[in-house]
């Protein structure tokens, strides 16, 4: 969706604009991520509820991991899917957003199977490295990122 409505915004946009675009939004987010800019980026702050699972045991899974995994109701606890969807957007081709959103996908499910898995506790773990964890993460994500967008 994102490739095909950046589609129609990059066209009249030459390429400096379009990874100028970008840069920012990685200057911002990074920023963010690491605390130094203390601004919200847009959410939707509500939680999937539990009706979703009236569709049977696959379908209404299947529509939880969509929801989650797109953020169409839940909160995003990283401004990371922003910078994603601001290459999307302006950057990447077909397959190159499509390879975007699987590892976003992925991502998402790698969290949440640590998380579950994790034999101590987890959130005490994570508020203490939260700083450091935020560096490594952002830093991997841009850079599997970048290496997506010039594989091409």
């Amino acid at each position: 969706m994102l490739v095909v409505v950046g589609s129609l915004l990059r066209a009249p946009l030459p390429m400096s604009v379009r990874w100028g675009v970008v840069g920012a939004v990685v200057v911002v987010v990074g920023l963010t991520e690491v605390g130094v800019l203390k601004i919200r980026l847009p959410e939707n702050r509500r939680l999937v509820p539990e009706g979703v699972f009236r569709l049977g045991r696959h379908l209404g899974p299947l529509q939880f991991g969509i929801e989650m995994g797109t953020g169409a109701r839940t909160y995003l606890p990283s401004g990371l899917p922003y910078v994603a969807a601001a290459v999307a957007l302006f950057i990447a081709s077909f397959p190159q957003a499509l390879l975007i959103g699987v590892g976003f996908g992925v991502g998402r499910a790698v969290m949440t199977t640590a998380h579950l898995r994790y034999p101590g506790d987890w959130d005490l773990q994570w508020a203490r490295y939260s700083t450091r964890l935020a560096v490594l993460l952002s830093g991997t994500f841009l850079v599997s990122l970048l290496g997506v967008v010039l594989a091409s």
